[in-house]
């Protein structure tokens, strides 16, 4: 189990949350998701949907491969292209987690490919390849468009048609959506798109975020990548992209949005950028070159994870969850003995009183609403996964969080709360208003002042 959206997802693939207009629901990844798991039927669900992250990746670095071959890219451009994305940062870290990005991104590779043929049917399915990207996630359009757009395409009617049905899974919508499994609400229309933009999307990070978005591609590209694009200019290779203009003002589009966005999901979304520059103008690289990058970029990766450990700098500034060191978290990519969270949802269900009530927020609550899924694990406790986060929304989370705590308490109910981290979850604050706590297991037992122990 991995933490955060991962487990939302997995746990989307368990219940077939589809359709769904809503942004963060990733409609298409679902109908993906619950078709490999149907095939891959004997393996435990979560290794299986990491493992469709993994083999979809790997399509994505061989399709573009290929891609830029039949777009008439020297073999070294094809070569340096497909090293570049190998490891690269932000793919080789969707590549090791349940997560949309290498999914949607496979879609719209194979989409161009199939673009590269003339006959109607390649022209439909291409386009419900573009619809299921889109679907998966919606910065996929930031790729295709461009590809659908170009001059000389004369296959619209045909990629209308198979879009419309690859969109499916958020058109549907419309008729009426699921009740979402992590959350219990019923989200997907205007209010919800309007609530992902004013949460993830502040102005004023513009500055920051454009010098984190641009540190981001030039990693993920890393320092060989850049000379071999460097290179093949000086060679004179032109882009062989069918509209390069299109893609460009795409691209900067795309940049644009995301230094405004949030700064933890930065390292991911960046892949549809570096996807889309090596489209545009791949690098150059000999085979030696390319076996030379990939060792590079793997040191790179891990000495930044023992530089930031060793340097004071292991949490990063960001979310502290129990028993994850986000250095090696975040900036490693592969998830190989990355046990943190299952190790978290084990030890705080066997330690929950019978009954209780577990206040938590996302982070924490996808991963326990995901094991008790998966192993049919304490049924007989409740998790609000995102109590906390919907205190933060109000003007006093303390005090809403307190008043939650008090009406699951005076129905006779234990109320834990699912973290210690006292930013989101105002301990002090709690203190003051006359709660006591007690270790249970990662979590915190909740006692108003003066109760028997």
């Amino acid at each position: 189990m991995i933490w955060a959206d991962s487990a939302k997802l997995t746990l989307y693939a368990l219940h077939g949350h589809v359709p769904s207009l809503n942004p963060g629901d990733h409609a298409g990844w679902t109908v993906l998701a619950r078709l490999w798991l149907a095939v891959t039927w004997w393996l435990p669900p979560v290794y299986a949907l990491n493992l469709l992250s993994a083999v979809a990746a790997a399509v994505v670095v061989g399709g573009v491969h290929r891609l830029l071959s039949r777009w008439g890219e020297r073999p070294a451009a094809a070569d340096g292209a497909a090293a570049v994305l190998l490891v690269a940062h932000p793919l080789w870290w969707a590549a090791a987690v349940a997560e949309s990005y290498a999914p949607a991104l496979a879609f719209v590779v194979i989409g161009a490919l199939l673009l590269t043929r003339r006959s109607v049917a390649s022209g439909v399915a291409a386009g419900v390849c573009c619809g299921l990207g889109v679907a998966a996630h919606a910065y996929a359009m930031v790729l295709i468009a461009p590809l659908v757009l170009a001059p000389r395409r004369r296959a619209w009617p045909a990629l209308a048609a198979g879009a419309l049905v690859g969109a499916a899974p958020l058109w549907l919508a419309v008729w009426g959506s699921p009740e979402n499994p992590l959350t219990g609400y019923l989200s997907g229309g205007g209010s919800a798109w309007s609530w992902h933009l004013a949460t993830f999307l502040d102005p004023q990070r513009v500055l920051r975020g454009a010098v984190l978005v641009a540190a981001a591609v030039v990693v993920a590209v890393g320092p060989l990548g850049l000379w071999g694009a460097v290179r093949r200019v000086r060679e004179g290779g032109v882009s062989r992209h069918p509209a390069p203009p299109l893609a460009v003002a795409a691209l900067l589009c795309l940049a644009a949005v995301l230094t405004a966005y949030s700064p933890y999901r930065l390292h991911l979304m960046v892949a549809f950028l570096v996807v889309g520059v090596v489209l545009v103008a791949p690098p150059s690289l000999t085979l030696r070159g390319c076996l030379v990058h990939v060792a590079l970029q793997a040191a790179l990766y891990g000495g930044a994870a023992i530089a930031a450990s060793f340097g004071g700098l292991e949490d990063l500034g960001v979310r502290q969850l129990p028993g994850r060191h986000n250095a090696r978290y975040f900036l490693w990519p592969p998830k190989t003995g990355e046990h943190s969270a299952e190790r978290y949802a084990g030890e705080l269900l066997a330690a929950l009183p019978r009954g209780a009530v577990v206040l938590a927020d996302f982070n924490p609550g996808a991963v326990l609403r995901l094991a008790q899924a998966v192993g049919d694990t304490r049924p007989d406790v409740e998790v609000i996964p995102t109590a906390v986060d919907d205190a933060l929304a109000t003007p006093n989370a303390a005090a809403t969080l307190a008043e939650r705590i008090a009406g699951f308490r005076r129905s006779g109910r234990e109320v834990v709360l699912a973290d210690r981290w006292s930013p989101y979850y105002r301990l002090e604050e709690l203190r003051t208003l006359g709660y006591t706590f007690s270790p249970c297991g990662p979590g915190l037992l909740v006692r108003e002042s003066g109760d028997s122990q």
